[in-house]
């Protein structure tokens, strides 16, 4: 919703690409800018809402060509820089890869749109910067700059990859040191060209610093080594999970995993093993080893989600293996064919039949659980009533599952009984996030709206004003206060608080339509019509506005306005057209 659906930018089509590039990620959704600058990736989704607006099946259609196209590349990329080895070892690998059940979510999801484009333009960038470093071709330094910043413009992490190139020179080229930096230099370009403009979009070069604990459950450690110890015990949970990739689920968050010390075993354990495999690959860094390369490599790419060097907006998320899961199925592989077909290392004779056993099971169990996962992201319904059950403690899937039920079942039901009871084991699923996080201001504005459709206005306004307590720079929450105190007949009132929510988001469609409405009961058609011309400029194919503003105008005695906007109203909704005809 927040970079597509609801995205006022996004759904201008190509006619919003110039604005795409001069504002932040969720501006169109916030009205305000975000910590987050991801251009590419808004354009696509822009260009596939021109062409199939609120049509969710090209979209997932494109993630799903996409990530086959990755595969490929990917395959192509490590038969290049394996070449020494035979083609078992890229073939397993990439095969690893393509199947494994993490990747569900990234596919499924249409906004993980930004992953598979980040990852595919890395690849090819490191394909030109070994061109580049082998054949001295000055037109590949030119591709790869360019390639590396349109991974930059599709996610910041890109900047990643400024240590994963020289490993690759170095690991699988005869390139000189001085040739290494040189290169590794050059491809510091693109990565400050796009570090300046996203300061000037995003105002800073790191964003906001300050995170939620709702969002990242190390903000609630209460000392460095609580969080530590929490941050390495959670790098043990995602080398597990890549393992054994049960049970799958779209959020962790506060407080799914609880906050540990270093007394915790698990933390103690995952400490141990990713010395281990650390001291492991630097003892073999000078022999240049598989095994080595996919360790640093697995250590370079996950290192930003670690959370052990600095704080990110989340804590844990399946999502973020995309890329540091390649390190881990190149080990996998190679260990693998190492210990049960060592012969095939580096023949093209057929393996034996153990390793073709023990890959075809993996695989079979892989695409089995991904099968079994995919169903699963149908529809947000489904998918949270499916993971609340496996992440029981997380205030952000409570209050997901809380928006599903209110959002696209109550509101959808028109029966006396079944839709009253949808909002009451909603608004079961907000409380529960609030009592798992007693300062979790979206969960009491959920309540307020789940309040407000039962009609009980007086536990609507209690909790609007407990979540502008916690949040106050929030639009919708105003603007749905503005509702109770409309319906009421306080107009007065109602006008303040309308006016609060497009001063605090100028892009707020229906909070200007709100406005607007109100300004026309009062009689004061002037700023009537004003309010709703800017939500049309905001929603143009809005017919309810244009029907608003027609009256507004008729009101006002401008009866050939009136006219035109009735008409265009009744165009695109039939309800609106006049009575007797």
């Amino acid at each position: 919703y927040s970079v597509i659906k609801e995205h006022l930018v996004v759904k201008k089509g190509l006619a919003g690409v110039s604005e795409i590039f001069k504002t932040t990620y969720r501006y169109g959704y916030w009205g305000r800018p975000d910590d987050l600058y991801r251009p590419l990736t808004l354009i696509f989704f822009a260009i596939q809402w021109d062409i199939w607006p609120d049509n969710p099946f090209p979209p997932h259609l494109f993630n799903v060509l996409l990530y086959s196209l990755l595969c490929v590349v990917i395959f192509l990329f490590l038969k290049r820089i394996f070449a020494g080895y035979s083609i078992w070892l890229p073939l397993i690998s990439t095969l690893l890869f393509a199947a494994h059940p993490l990747h569900t979510e990234v596919v499924a999801n249409i906004k993980s749109l930004d992953e598979i484009l980040c990852m595919l333009f890395l690849i090819s960038t490191a394909w030109f910067v070994l061109n580049f470093a082998e054949k001295k071709d000055v037109k590949s330094m030119l591709v790869a700059l360019i390639l590396y910043f349109l991974a930059f413009l599709s996610k910041e992490s890109a900047i990643l990859f400024l240590a994963v190139f020289p490993l690759l020179l170095y690991f699988f080229t005869k390139t000189e040191t001085r040739r290494i930096i040189i290169i590794s230099l050059l491809m510091l370009i693109p990565a400050v060209i796009f570090l300046v403009i996203r300061k000037n979009v995003v105002g800073s070069i790191s964003g906001d610093v300050n995170v939620n604990v709702v969002d990242n459950l190390l903000s609630a450690a209460g000392s460095t080594g609580e969080r530590t110890a929490t941050a390495v015990k959670i790098m043990g949970i995602y080398l597990l999970k890549q393992i054994f990739p049960h049970p799958l689920v779209s959020d962790y968050s506060f407080n799914q995993i609880p906050i540990v010390s270093w007394s915790n075993i698990g933390a103690l354990i995952s400490l141990l093993f990713h010395l281990f495999i650390g001291v492991f690959a630097l003892v073999n860094l000078k022999k240049k080893t598989v095994l080595s390369f996919a360790i640093l490599f697995y250590f370079v790419t996950i290192s930003l989600y670690s959370n052990i060097f600095f704080q990110i907006g989340s804590s844990f998320g399946e999502r973020f293996l995309f890329v540091p899961i390649l390190g881990f199925v190149i080990a996998a592989a190679w260990l693998m064919i190492r210990f049960l077909s060592p012969d095939s290392m580096s023949s093209e004779k057929k393996p034996n039949s153990m390793l073709i056993w023990v890959v075809g099971i993996i695989l079979v169990l892989f695409s089995i659980k991904t099968f079994f996962r995919n169903s699963e992201w149908r529809s947000n319904e489904i998918l949270y009533e499916a993971d609340v059950k496996k992440s029981p403690n997380s205030a952000h899937m409570r209050y997901y599952y809380g928006l599903s039920l209110m959002k696209e079942k109550a509101i959808n039901e028109k029966g006396d009984v079944i839709k009253p009871a949808y909002l009451d084991s909603a608004i079961v699923q907000f409380q529960i996030a609030a009592n798992i996080y007693p300062y979790y201001a979206d969960a009491y504005d959920q309540l307020g709206l789940a309040w407000f459709r039962k009609k009980d206005f007086d536990k609507s306004i209690f909790y609007y004003e407990k979540a502008l307590a916690l949040n106050p720079a929030k639009p919708i929450t105003y603007s749905n206060m503005g509702s109770i105190y409309f319906q009421a007949g306080k107009y007065d009132k109602a006008l303040d608080i309308y006016r609060k929510a497009v001063e605090l988001n100028p892009l707020f469609a229906d909070g200007w339509l709100n406005l607007g409405s109100t300004y026309g009961t009062v009689g004061k058609y002037p700023e009537s019509i004003a309010a709703f011309k800017k939500c049309l400029e905001l929603a143009p194919q809005s017919a309810l506005a244009h029907y608003y503003l027609g009256l507004s105008y008729n009101s006002a005695g401008d009866f050939v306005n009136g006219e035109i906007y009735l008409k265009k109203a009744a165009a695109m909704d039939p309800q609106f057209m006049p009575k007797d005809k």
